[in-house]
């Protein structure tokens, strides 16, 4: 399992630069409907090739049903947080910095923000040697990103 995973982070580590490469010739927003067509495409044959195997169809629109106010809220939160970050990390890549630059911002602002929630919606408790390690790599990311 973990090649795999390894596998993924790497191909994923090349999207900034197949981003940037493409953006020498669509705009953002023609990348975006692109993009956005051929996930739905994706989804979609995968959802077919998922419900071939699904005998019980009624039981998971009652789960459906079944779904609170504010896990409705919570779904179309998540996907318009989706939407919204591609959004900006197009127009970041195409207007600002470079590549790793913005990928490096990228993934400090996620790391940040999944601190922050842990902390303050999920009352977690870090060491002062997390704390301290998280200042640590703040201070690696600034020196890195300092022009």
């Amino acid at each position: 399992m973990y090649q795999y995973l390894i596998g993924i982070s790497i191909f994923k580590s090349f999207t900034p630069y197949f981003r940037k490469h493409i953006f020498n010739t669509l705009d953002g927003e023609e990348f975006l409907y692109i993009n956005t067509f051929l996930i739905f495409l994706y989804v979609l044959l995968y959802f077919l090739y998922k419900s071939q195997k699904k005998k019980n169809w009624s039981e998971t629109i009652k789960n459906y049903k079944n779904l609170s106010t504010t896990q409705i809220l919570a779904i179309v939160f998540i996907s318009t947080v989706a939407v919204l970050s591609s959004i900006f990390v197009f127009e970041f890549d195409r207007h600002h910095n470079t590549p790793l630059l913005n990928s490096i911002y990228m993934e400090a602002i996620t790391t940040l923000s999944l601190i922050l929630v842990a902390i303050f919606i999920f009352k977690e408790k870090y060491k002062w040697s997390q704390i301290g390690g998280i200042f640590l790599v703040a201070a690696g990311l600034y020196l890195v990103t300092n022009k």
